[in-house]
């Protein structure tokens, strides 16, 4: 690739080009799994919605453990050598037996240990059965991870964009029968009909993507390639796995403290802030991350990427939130059922974490992309999964439900102010002016939505709420086009 070609991958037009093809995506997937949740809250209920979100996390926290971090090690290996054929081969070679052992190791934690897992997640051994046949679903969601972040390091936009609609499609129409004549006993098949399906898509379209063959196992030259990958993925695994066990010891507090129903409105508006949030979160991993490795050896250029994925997020972000926080009774109403509207205000506050968090998740991507194993250790698996444990648990036990959410907005406004010290300091890293008044923008605009939500009443509330989702709209729509313009 020529240095205009880079140039030009990296301008406004086409960061804003992959957002919007893979946030087009998730605004499909949303809708899929708007059906998808509404049938599990009407059918099972809140209880049934703390049981799935139980299974969720566990099978998080395994997958994780299991995958062995492979999934964002592999895009960065591929995304830096895409443009070289040879080096692509070796990359294929050495990941492939990995992608294959990992996937066995996560169903075998599932068939070994299933009276453990029970025991320890719900407080009985009745779902024994659930997380035997959750292996299935194991297997097939590492094997599909592994594949997509293949596709996501050759920076193949289409073939991610349809595997992931078609994966969403298929999941759907035999994962909701199954809610429909099974009840809560239809969480896990469902659960397995939704990783067989993806990962199938993902498998052919990366057969019709490649334009390469894995090379024949040389272990001079392979075997330095595996323990590169290895190393970076384990580093990224140990974040992965404390990130997804905080959340399951998160659940279990909340189970223990407050009950299976507790567990079931907080699964709810998590799902439903990330939902949303995927239209950027997505977007920003399967597009940013790639172009940030390819250019992670230039200081300038790298600040450059960051700060216009800043921009981008930024604008995007902040009348997506606004306009759920104002209708957060609604959208809770479309997802849900209004036994969850008591969750009302957790939601709200969830969404303003959100905005602050896809803010600095452009800036936690440089310590990864600079290959700093030990930094991005302490500072990511160690510091920031401890931080949001206390945090969490903390604002339960004060606060009840919507503490749940106070600690959320601490947590990601503490994170941020972290990733601007480090990287300033470490890799030069220096905000643009245009960057930081959009970050205060998207920042002000979410504040000042939820403020008027959760304290104002009728019609005044209606008319101010409705005024600043307007105007948010607009600001962010012209120095869209303002950018794009250049």
């Amino acid at each position: 690739m020529t240095e205009a070609e880079k140039k030009e991958e990296n301008s406004f037009r086409n960061i804003l080009k992959g957002t919007s093809i893979f946030g087009g995506v998730q605004v499909f997937n949303i809708l899929i799994s708007a059906i998808r949740i509404k049938f599990v809250a009407v059918i099972l209920g809140p209880s049934g919605m703390g049981i799935a979100g139980l299974f969720n996390t566990a099978s998080l926290t395994i997958q994780q453990f299991a995958s062995l971090g492979l999934n964002l090690s592999i895009v960065k290996e591929i995304g830096q050598s895409k443009d070289n054929e040879s080096r692509l081969a070796d990359i294929l070679t050495a990941v492939r037996p990995l992608i294959l052992l990992s996937a066995l190791l996560g169903s075998l934690v599932c068939l070994l240990f299933p009276k453990t897992l029970s025991e320890i997640t719900f407080g009985n051994l009745r779902y024994t059965g659930g997380f035997l046949l959750l292996a299935a679903a194991v297997f097939f969601t590492i094997a599909g991870v592994a594949l997509m972040s293949v596709l996501q390091g050759l920076h193949a936009i289409k073939p991610l964009s349809k595997a992931s609609l078609i994966g969403s499609s298929v999941g759907l129409a035999i994962g909701v029968p199954l809610y429909y004549f099974w009840g809560t006993d239809g969480i896990v098949p469902a659960m397995v009909a939704i990783a067989i399906s993806t990962c199938l898509w993902y498998f052919m379209s990366l057969k019709k993507t490649l334009t390469v063959s894995a090379s024949p196992w040389n272990h001079e030259i392979h075997l330095p390639v595996l323990k590169r990958v290895l190393a970076m993925g384990i580093i990224l695994m140990s974040n992965d796995l404390f990130r997804n066990f905080v959340n399951y010891l998160v659940n279990v507090y909340i189970r223990t403290r407050g009950g299976m129903e507790e567990v079931g409105f907080f699964q709810s508006c998590n799902t439903m802030t990330s939902q949303y949030s995927a239209i950027v979160f997505t977007a920003m991993a399967m597009d940013y991350l790639p172009r940030l490795s390819a250019v992670s050896g230039n200081d300038e250029k790298m600040c450059e990427v960051v700060n216009r994925q800043i921009e981008i997020v930024g604008l995007l972000i902040a009348p997506i939130v606004c306009a759920v926080i104002l209708l957060a009774p609604f959208v809770i109403k479309v997802f849900q059922t209004s036994n969850f509207l008591v969750a009302t205000p957790l939601l709200r506050l969830l969404a303003l974490a959100v905005v602050v968090r896809a803010l600095m998740y452009p800036l936690g991507y440089i310590v990864f992309a600079k290959d700093n194993r030990r930094l991005f250790f302490w500072m990511e698996s160690v510091g920031a999964n401890l931080l949001t444990l206390g945090l969490t648990c903390g604002g339960y036990f004060l606060f009840g439900l919507d503490g749940l959410g106070y600690a959320a907005i601490l947590d990601c406004a503490i994170c941020l102010c972290v990733y601007m010290f480090v990287n300033h300091n470490l890799y030069n890293y220096k905000l643009s002016g245009q960057a930081a008044r959009i970050i205060l923008f998207s920042i002000l605009s979410s504040m000042v939505m939820t403020a008027i939500c959760l304290h104002t009443k009728g019609l005044i509330s209606i008319i101010a709420s409705s005024l600043l989702l307007l105007t948010a709209a607009i600001v962010s729509l012209r120095l869209l086009v303002k950018r794009l313009s250049k």
